[in-house]
């Protein structure tokens, strides 16, 4: 259990799985050419890898350190750190889609890291432990896919999202959520 209390853990898998991104978005470039999608598939994981960085290190996360109301040793402060950093790639996917989710992500990220606690703040808890929940189940489906990049990129997502849920229900962060 010690592995996923360590939040530099937690950084190294977000790190691991941003550079994998990284690299199934340049082989989409190589296999089906240059594209605005195309390019935000190799933006939106860079800032994933800031944040990634920030956690394993300990940092205080440099230009996005606003994600990190508490730093990033607490879980607190890495699951909202992870939260921002997934506001702010899907922002930089490209697409309107992932800029619309982006925004709702980074909404949710400022709910829950202003001073104030309400309901809202209780209601986002529930929707992330059951999304949470949800996307490390939907990785393990596909580790199972075949392809070793994807193996390794489901792996290391269904113990990203198990960790960012078992944050969700440490007591401290509890307290400050539910």
């Amino acid at each position: 259990m010690e592995f996923f209390n360590n939040t530099k853990n937690f950084g190294l898998m977000i790190t691991v799985l941003a550079v994998i991104d990284i690299v199934l978005g340049v082989i989409g470039i190589v296999n089906g050419g240059f594209s605005i999608g195309a390019l935000g598939g190799i933006l939106a994981p860079a800032v994933m890898i800031l944040a990634g960085v920030a956690i394993f290190t300990q940092t205080n996360g440099g230009i996005i350190s606003f994600a990190f109301p508490e730093g990033s040793r607490s879980k607190f402060g890495a699951l909202t750190g992870f939260i921002f950093a997934v506001g702010l790639s899907n922002i930089l996917t490209l697409n309107i889609g992932g800029i619309i989710l982006g925004i709702l992500i980074l909404i949710v990220g400022w709910i829950i890291t202003n001073d104030s606690k309400t309901f809202l703040d209780s209601i986002i808890w529930v929707v992330l432990i059951i999304l949470f929940a949800l996307i490390a189940i939907s990785s393990i489906i596909v580790a199972f896919s075949g392809d070793v990049l994807l193996i390794i990129s489901g792996v290391c997502s269904a113990i990203l999202y198990l960790t960012a849920f078992l944050y969700l229900l440490d007591p401290e962060v509890k307290k400050k959520l539910a």
